[in-house]
This record gives C-alpha cells, sequence and structure tokens, in this order.
C-alpha cells in the first residue's frame, strides 16, 4: 500500500513540473509576439546601415516622428556599414515576424538574398535612401534622386567658375549612391568644354580625401574647384589643402572652391565661414516621412509607386540660414 502511495505521488509531482513547463513555454511565446500585437500597432523594423552618419541620425529621427504620428510601432538598427549584419537582422526580424521592413541598404547588391527571405515569409520591404538590386522584390524604393544632383553640382560649378579643372572624390566605386552621383556630375561637366575633370576613389572618407586632395594639389596646379560625393569627405579636404598651404576662404585670392553633397549642419556652417561654396540639400527628414507614410499604405493594402524620389536642392551662402533646411533643424542626440 505504502509502495502504491509512494507511486501515486511520484506520478503528480511529475504531472506539475510538466505543467508548470509548459506554462512557461507558452508564455515565452506569446512574448515573442511583441507588443504591437497586444495594442493592434503594426511592427515595422528598421533597418539602417550605419547611425555613424549625422544624415542616418536625422533619417532614424524623421522615421520615429511619423511613426508615432501614424501609430506604428518601429523598431530601429544600426546595420554598422556591413551588410552580413544587416542580413543578420533580417533574418532576426522574420523570425519575430514584424509586419514590416524599411531597409536603408548597405550594398545593394548583397541584401538580395536577405529581401528574398522577407518575400518568401509574406514580409513586404521599402528601401530607403538605397536600393537593392534585381532579383527581389521591394514594394517601394525611396531615393533621394541622386543622378539629378550630380548635374546640379557641376551646372554650380560652370556657372559660377567658368573654366578650370575639377578633382572629384568619389564614394566607393560600385555602391549606389557614388554611381549616380558620380554619373550625374560626370553628364553635367560634359555641358562645358572649358573644364577638365579628374576623378579618384576617396572612398566616402575624410581621411582618405586629405591625402588625395594634398597630392592631388600638388600635381596639378590648375585644379580650382574640388566636388565631393557627400559631406562628410570635405573636412579631409580643407585638411589637405592646408596641407600645400591652398585653404584660402572664399572671396580671398587662391580660392579652391568646394561643392559637395547632402546638406549637413556641419556643411552649412562651413558655407557660413567661407570654407565651402555649396552643398546640395538631400532631405533625410522628408525620405524617414515618406518611408512611413509609405509602409503604412501598404500595410492597408493600398498601392503604392514602386520608386519615389525627393528632389535635390542647392544649399550657398545665399540661402544657407533657411529655417526649412534640414541641416538648420537637426539636433544630435
Amino acid at each position: 500500500m505504502k509502495l502504491i502511495k509512494s507511486l501515486f505521488l511520484i506520478v503528480l509531482i511529475f504531472g506539475l513540473l510538466v505543467g508548470c513547463n509548459s506554462n512557461g513555454q507558452q508564455s515565452s511565446s506569446t512574448d515573442s509576439g511583441g507588443e504591437g500585437e497586444k495594442d493592434g500597432k503594426k511592427k515595422i523594423a528598421v533597418l539602417l546601415w550605419s547611425r555613424g552618419f549625422e544624415f542616418m541620425v536625422a533619417l532614424d529621427q524623421g522615421i520615429q516622428e511619423e511613426a508615432e504620428k501614424l501609430g506604428a510601432e518601429v523598431t530601429v538598427l544600426d546595420g554598422q556599414s556591413n551588410s552580413q549584419t544587416q542580413l543578420r537582422q533580417i533574418e532576426d526580424n522574420i523570425a519575430k515576424k514584424v509586419d514590416l521592413i524599411i531597409l536603408a541598404p548597405a550594398n545593394s547588391d548583397e541584401l538580395v538574398p536577405g529581401v528574398k527571405k522577407a518575400n518568401k515569409a509574406g514580409i513586404p520591404v521599402v528601401t530607403v535612401d538605397g536600393v537593392v538590386s534585381k532579383g527581389a522584390d521591394v514594394a517601394s524604393s525611396i531615393a533621394f534622386d541622386n543622378e539629378e544632383a550630380g548635374k546640379v553640382a557641376a551646372k554650380y560649378i560652370i556657372d559660377t567658375l567658368g573654366k578650370g579643372t575639377v578633382l572629384e572624390l568619389t564614394g566607393a566605386p560600385g555602391t549606389y549612391h557614388a554611381v549616380l552621383r558620380g554619373g550625374g556630375f560626370n553628364a553635367g561637366m560634359e555641358e562645358s568644354a572649358d573644364f577638365k575633370v579628374i576623378t579618384k576613389n576617396a572612398e566616402w572618407s575624410a581621411e582618405k580625401s586629405q591625402s588625395i586632395t594634398a597630392d592631388s594639389l600638388t600635381a596639378d596646379k590648375d585644379i580650382n574647384v574640388i566636388f565631393t560625393h557627400n559631406d562628410d569627405m570635405p573636412r579631409g579636404v580643407l585638411s589637405g589643402l592646408r596641407q600645400v598651404n591652398k585653404d584660402a576662404k572664399a572671396g580671398e585670392k587662391g580660392h579652391i572652391a568646394l561643392v559637395a553633397v547632402d546638406g549637413t549642419p556641419e556643411a552649412l556652417s562651413r558655407i557660413r565661414n567661407g570654407e565651402q561654396d555649396a552643398t546640395i540639400n538631400q532631405n533625410p527628414f522628408e525620405m524617414g516621412s515618406l518611408a512611413v507614410q509609405t509602409a503604412m499604405d501598404i500595410l492597408n493594402g493600398e498601392d503604392v509607386p514602386k520608386q519615389q524620389f525627393t528632389p535635390p536642392t542647392l544649399i550657398t551662402k545665399e540661402n544657407v540660414d533657411d529655417k526649412t533646411l534640414w541641416g538648420n533643424i537637426f539636433k544630435s542626440n
């Protein structure tokens, strides 16, 4: 009798343990759905290629502000300029069953497999500030008109200087922005027979821009203008100019004109100080807002354009204090 009671007691305890373990697993599964499922908000994963640039930080802010207005739940992740990191982030968010992914791709070609996985899982992808190469289905791409930005820069140089030699410092070869900005710029410069363009790969780097600038100006005394593919490289350009005693400000004798793209707060300060002549404005707040609006339209079953562009605008000393410019609005975290 005692043996039967002991066996019954063991079975009872085992049953209780199994029940507790089962409840724990169920709770974990419910939690993995996230708060978005509980409160009815759409869950959107935002994968930025890098928050190491003011532009990307502002894009993040624009996305979060619009998401709050529209009642979406967004989680923003930093890809640290690494496609493999972004691929892992895509896979993680597929596992979390987010409703949509907004992707600012580090590399158009390398992110194709990740977008294909999202396609297979039925999760729409919207790209912002970049595209993903053919082979994957992107619901909509929110992009800056980079090609037109290059043309605007070229027109400003032709109209302002009339003739000369341009040192073009590019972003990394093959990258979306570098290809389009460089293509537009060189097409624009071909409108004048009075300019020569020397193109050097600076890989978006201020440090590389410094050495290239110093070496190029030493080798070619005819260079009278420098065009960079972003507004970070001018930091290195100015250091390179100082290195070879060519750092005269705008309006001073021997000034080397400097034109770039982005419209960052730092660029606006340089324009005010006469260190930079112009930049082409690319508004990240506008792009972030449009990305979230597009995402919500998709999730609500509405048709959206496959590609949407935000326009470039020229910034010089004449309009640098315009309060609507993102560089005058942006506040770093």
